[in-house]
């Protein structure tokens, strides 16, 4: 069947000699303009006719191109669209008639595969799938002719495109047939196996806990609550498989992160599943460690020699970098420059005034970080001084260093003070050469943080005025330079020009006055970050780039001028001892499987407190799937109480599960049966105060709201004993009344916190009370019926503490947390929840802790009761004070009735009236 333009319509409308023939599956197009085309019929999605007065255009478009035929006569125009479209509908028919008996048969291998007894994942689906398209199905042809928009379909069978529906659903969409179906199984799995599940722990588990047993995705996350029974579940979880025969306990390998948990487990394991597992072998539990050195030792043939510091507890390791740095220091005069400068310049990390919010959130943070001394508030610099921000004391410090006589904001030599100015006094003055300076907080652009307002800057103009108008010689430095690096540059550059006399004092004069400050070791940190330079693949070295980068560029440099020579003496003494470390371990391990120099036999890998994963250790797992696509993952969690990554977990990978492991079924415990629900409640909404942490609602077994936190404020450091004691006591009373020994915790941020009467406390209890101090990283997964959080304040050795989010850890940690305090909060959180039936925080009247503060939030009112540190000293009515930061108001009755005043009075006058509803 032949189309072209009549005589008249080639005259009128230009359109060419073209012919358009149609034949059974194909249509040619001849024209003078290009060379002759054949188009597939099933390729035309366009067969449109638009009139004109006398002629037609005919324009057809496939997915690619576009053609008009002109000068058709509008009759002919119509039977060619006619004709046109009828025989690509034919030939669409033709195209799908071979698939009729394929798709029948895939449809009856589709609810094959829907009929097996066991949980279908995505990997089942990635296998059925590739046998479809071996046969010869190709779904994605059908869809295409399906949704053609010429497909006529009559010609095809009724249910034919409700079958290609469901394949597609399956094989390309949201698999909602699959999800339907695995729900309804996961559903009578629960019913079939109730027996198994009620007995296979000491309380029948939850639905939440059943559920997570029976699920079998590729990957599986169980994000659980503390006190939820994840331990059980992953005991159900083996027992799950062995029972169905999913694997044998030979194929099953369970992985925590230190010894005494895995060895919990295998206890665990083997009296829980002592049915499955007879006559069958045991499952492997081991640390991440053991795994290691065993694939190494498989491979090698031998086991390597561990560093003689290695251990599970990694206790020894900062003191063993503390050795390195005094062996460093001892033998390298050049490192002990650098070692001493980082520590008196750089030590603490510098939180920039544009990230305070508020005058009153920065001035917190000064009392945080700084003392108070006759009657005097600041940081304390080495020269003794109390300074009003950190960038001074480390200005400070320099000088000191440097041996430049400095005196600290003293009066001005000129009197300045009138209706609207103060006397005036300079920043530091240096008497040598009859100058001063002035360190402005301003950034690159001359501007003051929002929080000083406009007076700051109005104040640096009147100073500078001044200066000139007295001809009185000034060195300005500004935070912009600090952060920049230049300052101290800079500042050597003026003091020289003035003839200002350097005398550098003796690095072991420098260090002995540091000593003097106790500020805490940094071995451990470093050692930290060496952990996270070889897990991650990196070196010191490599890391300038980052450094440069960083807001505190001046320490993130003065750092890595340190860790660079510590962590080479490192690496050699590794060599010299012919011996690995456990990042060595992982890394080789890692590489053997992921070369199947080691092939593991496993189907299930189970890893427990997932969220303290690192990412060498999440690289070992992934290589061991890689290598086996049908093995299956399994990890259990909370992010909640990711506290370790000062050691190098981190919460990302927990975060972004999918993204690292692939397809994941998520599940949740959120029944706690620890806690009861006012510590729950309280806990929960703490943490989730950080918007990255993973929403959900823990709901507890026991409903016991009233006064389940208690707050204990105490007056002096050496009061905070006698406050415990005394509630000690309390409790051997209510032990010795219930006939029964209770256990008690004692948790502290740091070790130093634990009471000198702990021995006489015991022994007093004994047979009523089970104390036991321990730091709060070591009570994690551990529970007692009572928990004291001990010094819960503000100020030197705090909680939150500086040191745990030092942004150095960014330079090798491949996200930081925006949240402030993030890991802190998690920390203090783990402390709130070890508790049954009560937490009791101790707090110092003058120093409270900002997490104390956010505890007394009005809608924690009831369950959060705030003391005195007397068992009667009961303050119902308190809340933060907004204007120091570090103390409470309370109701206190006056000469004119009550009214709210600060715990900080008189150092903070801040007061309120008692409103009606109190």
């Amino acid at each position: 069947m032949e189309f072209k333009p009549g005589f008249f319509g080639k005259l009128f409308t230009r359109s060419g000699n073209w012919k358009l023939s149609i034949s059974t599956d194909n249509l040619v197009l001849e024209s003078d303009a290009a060379a002759t085309s054949k188009v597939a019929l099933p390729s035309l999605r366009v067969v449109d006719v638009r009139n004109g007065v006398f002629w037609s255009t005919v324009h057809l478009k496939t997915s690619g191109t576009a053609v008009a035929l002109r000068g058709i006569s509008r009759n002919d125009a119509t039977q060619l669209q006619k004709h046109l479209c009828q025989a690509i509908s034919r030939s669409l028919g033709r195209l799908i008639a071979p698939f009729e008996k394929l798709l029948a048969a895939a449809i009856g291998n589709l609810d094959a595969f829907y009929g097996q007894a066991r949980y279908l994942a995505n990997r089942d689906v990635h296998i059925w799938s590739q046998a479809q398209a071996s046969g010869g199905l190709d779904v994605r042809k059908l869809i295409e002719i399906l949704k053609h928009p010429f497909f006529d379909r009559s010609l095809i069978q009724r249910d034919l495109e409700k079958d290609i529906q469901r394949l597609q659903d399956v094989l390309a969409g949201q698999r909602q047939e699959l999800s339907r179906r695995n729900e309804l199984f996961v559903a009578n799995e629960m019913k079939r196996l109730k027996p198994f599940f009620d007995s296979v722990e000491s309380r029948p588990l939850t639905d939440e806990q059943q559920r997570a047993a029976v699920v079998f995705e590729d990957r599986n996350l169980l994000i659980a609550a503390a006190g939820s029974g994840k331990s059980s579940t992953v005991v159900a979880k083996i027992g799950y498989a062995l029972e169905t025969g999913f694997c044998s306990p030979g194929q099953i390998l369970a992985l925590a992160f230190n010894k005494t948990a895995a060895e919990e487990l295998d206890t665990r394991i083997s009296e829980r599943l002592d049915r499955q597992l007879k006559g069958q072998g045991s499952v492997t539990s081991r640390t991440f460690h053991r795994l290691g050195l065993d694939i190494i030792a498989t491979v090698e043939g031998k086991k390597p020699d561990l560093a003689p510091w290695a251990n599970e507890s990694r206790d020894n390791e900062g003191a063993m970098v503390e050795e390195l740095i005094q062996t460093l220091a001892t033998s390298d005069r050049n490192f002990l420059e650098k070692w001493v400068t980082f520590q008196a310049v750089c030590f603490r990390p510098n939180k920039e005034l544009p990230r305070f919010q508020t005058q009153q959130d920065y001035d917190a943070y000064l009392r945080q970080v700084g003392e108070e001394r006759d009657g005097h508030k600041g940081i304390r610099s080495l020269n003794g001084d109390l300074v009003k921000s950190m960038e001074e004391v480390a200005i400070a410090n320099w000088l000191f260093m440097h041996g430049i006589p400095y005196e600290y904001e003293i009066s001005y030599e000129y009197q300045t003070a009138d209706q609207h100015h103060r006397q005036y006094h300079p920043d530091f003055y240096f008497p040598d050469i009859n100058c001063y300076h002035e360190h402005f907080a301003l950034d690159d652009n001359g501007k003051a943080p929002a929080i000083f307002k406009g007076d700051y800057e109005e104040g640096v103009r009147w100073k500078r005025m001044f200066h000139t108008a007295k001809e009185t010689d000034l060195i300005e430095t500004t935070s912009a330079m600090y952060r920049g690096g230049s300052l101290f540059g800079h500042l050597e550059a003026e003091l020289r020009k003035r003839g200002q006399q350097f005398k550098p004092r003796s690095p072991q004069e420098v260090l002995a006055r540091l000593a003097e400050l106790k500020l805490p070791a940094y071995g451990g940190f470093i050692r930290t970050f060496i952990t996270l330079c070889k897990s991650g693949g990196q070196s010191p070295a490599t890391l300038a780039a980052k450094a440069d980068s960083q807001r505190d560029r001046y320490r993130a440099l003065a750092f890595l001028d340190v860790v660079v020579p510590v962590f080479q003496a490192y690496e050699a003494k590794l060599a010299t001892l012919r011996c690995i470390d456990f990042e060595d371990m992982i890394r080789t391990a890692t590489k053997y499987v992921a070369e199947r120099r080691f092939v593991h036999p496993y189907q299930l890998i189970l890893v427990d407190e997932f969220q303290d994963i690192a990412h060498g250790r999440a690289q070992l797992v992934l290589a061991m799937l890689e290598q086996n696509p049908d093995c299956r993952l399994f990890a259990v969690g909370d992010d909640w109480q990711s506290i370790y990554r000062f050691t190098g977990s981190d919460i990302g990978i927990m975060a972004k599960f999918a993204s690292h492991f692939g397809v994941t079924a998520t599940n949740y415990l959120t029944w706690t049966f620890r806690s009861n629900q006012g510590i729950t409640d309280v806990a929960a909404t703490f943490v989730q105060a950080n918007p990255s942490q993973l929403k959900k609602t823990v709901r507890a077994v026991d409903k016991t709201k009233d006064a389940t936190i208690q707050i204990l404020e105490y007056g002096k450091d050496e009061d905070s004993e006698g406050v415990l004691a005394a509630e000690i006591d309390t409790l051997a009373d209510i032990a010795r009344a219930e006939q029964r020994i209770l256990r008690v915790f004692l948790l502290g941020r740091y070790n130093h916190l634990k009471p000198g009467s702990l021995a006489s406390w015991k022994k007093r209890h004994s047979g009523a009370l089970d104390i036991q101090f321990l730091s709060l990283h070591r009570s994690k997964g551990l529970e007692a019926d009572f928990v004291f959080l001990l010094g819960a304040n503000s100020g030197p050795y705090s909680f939150p503490s500086e040191i745990v989010d030092d942004p150095l850890l960014d330079l090798v940690l491949p996200v930081p947390e925006a949240f402030e305090y993030s890991e802190e909060r998690r920390l203090f959180y783990v402390g709130l929840t070890r508790a049954k039936r009560r937490t009791y925080v101790l707090t110092k009247k003058a120093r409270i802790s900002r997490f104390v503060q956010e505890l007394l939030k009005p809608q924690n009112r009831g369950t959060v009761i705030y003391r005195s540190g007397k068992v009667d000293g009961d303050h119902p009515d308190v809340e933060a004070c907004p204007t120091c930061g570090t103390g409470v108001l309370r109701v206190i009755t006056g000469q004119y009735g009550p009214f709210m005043a600060c715990s900080n009075y008189p150092a903070c006058s801040e007061k309120k009236k008692v409103s009606a509803a109190r």
